[in-house]
């Protein structure tokens, strides 16, 4: 995400826009009104929603001409994402706005149902500016694949490198010669099942390769080296490794160490990355050759989109003219290997109805909020135009009965109400919802009972959202995660701990980071023992005292504390340290968590802690919190000294870079946007030209969308107001 915004500041100069990121605790809603320039807004799909959802409800979606939704095949993701990417663009398209939307994906099966449900026209391409070669190995055989002959493996060759008995037993599958054949004058990817497995190939490439290759770039691995351990205390794996130009790259690294690594491969510092099949999807490095060490991802096998995915990074246009792939096998794979080969493209698949409280209960509550569909019959029109209404037969589902008992659910948990009705004041199990037939008009199944209310609702009967729905909807926060939230902070007015910041820092800890991360008992003891005592007032209301912690570390759960309530405040106290500017390395080391999770918790406390202000602010009983965490996310996103705050706001621009950026005499925007990039290089080791240049373009830009904010806001001030009557 910064990376896309870092390289679209040099056009939006040049092309005279901006550009705003909605990311994290990046982003407000609405957008700011511009007078002058146009926008770009890059986003996460969670934070496109909210901003979508912003600007329909204050009619201004209009100003949106176009929406670009890139890897589009996320459609039919599982675990929220696809069904909250599903909901934003239902309800772009029924709006009605005159809005071109233009999806992207080399990997969907079935773009007929695609194209029906966004309205749109295919447009479809196979032209590769390089020769992509496809070969699978096993053992000492390799085949090119060829799909026009009817037995597609083709042209077998025995490979003969030359290993010794102690190298074949160290690497049985030849990575080392298949590596060889390429570094270091050219690049090579190697794809493996899991994140262990990057760092143990890692680890194997550094016993087979040549010893020559410590010599290739020697200068600027040294560099790399110093670069990465500026960013915290460098990993002994990558200091080996990086000798050899090998690196390992996954999601346990912290996102400036990924960057390194990124920029050293593109530069030819690095040649060889052994990486999970999420670089695919996510970040742009191409390469010659790419090695799938073995058909599976964790322990699943191959699907056709991940591995046109993986295979796609080998050869790209200005490297050579032929790329290359390998899929290593084992004999007993070779018939799936074949399956997987001449398989279809997958279908995306909708997931509205599977992932309720961000797919189904999601689109109806907004729906109602935004005043796009207020009554049952509305409601289901909206349903049947989503992705899952077009697939409704195949799935052998009926959107209707989804949206009817959907709305039986959210009336019976206080999140929607028959307007006019008297608001319901808690959670009520004794309220029946009377749903009369499309047909008959006839009573739903359910028989009302004595004493129990009743809710009885026609096809036009008019729908509103109650207070905890609509703060949900504008804090972004799933409706079981609401309800949490509520309770958390009914309970937290009783006893608030305001002495530090530790009671706060609990409240805005995400839920769903939570099962991330499994407690280390020894550290939890030691930590919670080793807390202030006024950090432990904090721990004590929570029901976390020094006998819970001395049980957790003979490995025993309290019975008297919920354990949601134990693992949440392990995190809690992480967040406390980084909040307290430790590294995300010594956190990391410290709680034996990878520092990977580490950043990613601060960067998602950070977005919730925004979530969370926004709940609050829907609620008035809610008010005090509301002001209390008005600055916490923006803190959370960068947990850095207050000398580096304005450095951080540049994207991509980590505390580590941030830190050479200062210690090289770019204390300020000001001073980055007036800088030269070669001078900037000068200054900064492992700091590529394309990156320096891209800095102070961004640099230039936030200082200008500053210049336009300030503008903007005067002329509202000054709106039908002519100040020369005023002397």
């Amino acid at each position: 995400m910064n990376y896309m915004v870092r390289s679209l500041a040099p056009f939006a100069l040049a092309l005279d826009f901006l550009v705003e990121e909605y990311a994290a605790g990046n982003g407000q809603y609405p957008p700011r009104k511009r007078r002058r320039k146009h926008t770009i807004y890059v986003c996460t799909i969670e934070k496109g929603l909210g901003l979508v959802n912003s600007l329909i409800e204050n009619q201004r979606l209009h100003e949106v001409g176009m929406v670009v939704v890139d890897e589009l095949h996320l459609l039919g993701e599982d675990g929220g994402r696809g069904a909250t990417l599903e909901g934003l663009l239902t309800k772009i398209m029924y709006t009605g706005n005159n809005l071109h939307i233009i999806g992207m994906s080399a990997t969907i099966g079935n773009l007929n149902e695609i194209a029906k449900f966004l309205n749109a026209e295919i447009y479809t391409k196979d032209f590769r500016p390089v020769e992509l070669k496809e070969y699978v190995k096993c053992e000492d055989d390799i085949w090119l694949v060829d799909l026009e002959q009817e037995e597609i493996l083709t042209d077998l060759k025995k490979i003969a490198y030359a290993y010794s008995q102690e190298a074949l037993r160290l690497d049985p599958d030849k990575l080392g010669g298949l590596v060889m054949d390429v570094v270091p004058q050219d690049s090579c990817l190697i794809f493996c099942p899991s994140r262990k497995n990057c760092e143990n190939v890692s680890i194997l490439l550094t016993k087979v390769l040549f010893k020559s290759l410590h010599n290739h770039k020697k200068k600027e691995k040294d560099i790399l080296i110093r670069a990465l351990k500026a960013e915290g205390a460098l990993c002994e794996i990558l200091e080996l490794t990086i000798k050899f130009g090998v690196a390992y790259h996954h999601s346990g690294l912290m996102a400036e160490e990924r960057k390194l690594l990124e920029e050293a491969f593109r530069s030819g510092t690095l040649s060889v990355i052994c990486c999970t099949s999420t670089l695919a999807a996510g970040v742009n490095l191409p390469a010659r050759r790419v090695i799938l060490r073995r058909p599976y991802v964790g322990n699943q096998f191959l699907n056709l989109s991940r591995y046109k995915q993986m295979i796609g990074r080998a050869g790209r246009a200005g490297m050579k003219d032929v790329g290359e792939s390998i899929l290593i096998c084992r004999t007993n794979e070779i018939p799936k290997v074949k399956e997987l080969l001449t398989s279809n493209m997958d279908d995306c698949i909708s997931t509205l109805h599977v992932e309720e409280d961000r797919g189904i209960n999601n689109l109806i509550l907004s729906s109602i909020l935004l005043n796009l569909a207020t009554t049952r019959s509305e409601l289901h029109k909206i349903a049947g135009t989503t992705l899952l209404g077009i697939q409704q037969k195949r799935l052998n589902i009926n959107t209707n009965n989804i949206t009817d008992k959907t709305i039986t659910k959210l009336i019976k948990t206080r999140v929607i109400k028959v307007k006019q009705v008297t608001n319901y004041s808690e959670i009520n199990p004794n309220l029946t919802v009377l749903i009369q037939s499309q047909d008959n008009l006839k009573t739903a199944q359910e028989t009302p009972r004595p004493r129990k209310k009743i809710v009885k609702l026609s096809r036009t009967t008019k729908l509103e959202v109650c207070k905890l729905g609509r703060a949900a909807m504008k804090g972004c926060v799933d409706l079981n995660r609401a309800h949490m939230l509520y309770k958390d902070l009914k309970s937290a007015q009783n006893q608030l701990v305001l002495l530090d910041c530790l009671h706060l820092l609990y409240l805005v800890t995400p839920y769903d980071v939570v099962d991330l991360v499994k407690p280390s008992g020894n550290v939890y003891c030691d930590v919670v023992c080793n807390l202030s005592p006024i950090q432990m007032e904090t721990a004590r209301v929570l029901g976390i005292n020094e006998t819970v912690a001395t049980k957790l570390r003979a490995g025993v759960m309290p019975k008297n504390v919920d354990s949601n309530v134990v693992n949440r405040f392990y995190l809690t106290l992480m967040l406390n340290e980084l909040w307290n500017q430790q590294t995300v390395h010594i956190v990391s080391t410290k709680y034996q968590v990878n520092r990977g999770i580490v950043q990613n918790l601060m960067n998602a406390s950070a977005s919730f802690a925004s979530s969370v202000e926004r709940f609050c602010a829907e609620l008035d009983e809610f008010w005090a919190f509301r002001d209390l965490l008005h600055s916490f996310s923006k803190r959370l996103s960068h947990c850095c000294s207050v000398e580096l705050e304005p450095l951080i706001e540049l994207p991509s621009v980590k505390i580590g870079r941030a830190r050479q950026l200062f210690n090289a005499g770019y204390k300020t925007l000001q001073s980055v946007a007036l800088g030269q990039p070669m001078e900037m290089c000068d200054k900064i080791e492992n700091l590529p030209m394309r990156v320096a240049s891209q800095i102070v373009a961004a640099a230039k830009l936030l200082l200008l969308e500053k210049v336009e904010n300030l503008r903007d806001e005067a002329e509202d001030v000054l709106d039908g107001i002519d100040i020369s009557n005023f002397r």
